[in-house]
């Protein structure tokens, strides 16, 4: 199943993006707020131990989502395309402040399964070639990937989002490089409460 890249979807991210880019003070990452509960936004700039500087910028809608989980929309720009990241629905550290990537020092995890292409919960995005058909997709021009993550609270048993832990989506440098943390990204999601039966 290839993950939609439909024109729709990269206006509709462009747009969130831009207008979270004008409302955000450019040290902050968009969580879900009364005034935003919709879309969410994480950028930073980052030099490479070779001397080049990527601005990466990430935007997901909606951030929040029915309590039994729901499909969000996540778009992607100025990434190295020389580095795979992996697009993933996870556990944000304790340690971590979300918009402050000095506090970025440990990988987010546990992190959503999505190994098969059904589950649509993980994507890795590279240009190497290799991978698992339905999960990994090639960047496009500018470092940019458009794609869709089917989420749930539940990231394992006892792990709820919202009930144990901080959920985000994230972007982290995959299996070539996991202990760098030069792409690490956050976009919180929040699930609505369900309704009082």
């Amino acid at each position: 199943m290839k993950p939609p890249t439909k024109k729709p979807l990269r206006r509709a991210l462009a747009v969130a993006a831009a207008g979270l880019a004008a409302a955000l003070p450019l040290s902050g990452t968009a969580s879900a707020s009364p005034q935003a509960p919709l879309f969410g936004h994480a950028h930073r700039t980052v030099t490479t131990a070779d001397g080049d500087t990527f601005r990466l910028r990430l935007a997901a809608a909606p951030t929040v989502l029915p309590a039994d989980g729901g499909t969000a929309y996540v778009g992607g720009t100025g990434y190295n395309r020389a580095q795979g990241v992996f697009l993933a629905f996870c556990v944000v550290p304790d340690s971590v402040r979300v918009g402050d990537p000095s506090t970025y020092t440990e990988r987010p995890g546990p992190c959503l399964g999505g190994r098969e292409a059904q589950d649509g919960s993980s994507r890795r995005i590279t240009d190497t070639g290799t991978g698992t058909p339905g999960i990994t997709i090639p960047y496009e021009e500018g470092g940019s990937f458009h794609t869709s993550l089917n989420l749930r609270p539940e990231i394992a048993d006892g792990v709820v989002c919202d009930v144990t832990v901080r959920c985000a989506i994230i972007t982290r440098a995959d299996f070539t490089a996991t202990d760098l943390r030069l792409y690490d990204q956050y976009i919180p999601v929040h699930f609505s409460p369900a309704p009082a039966g």
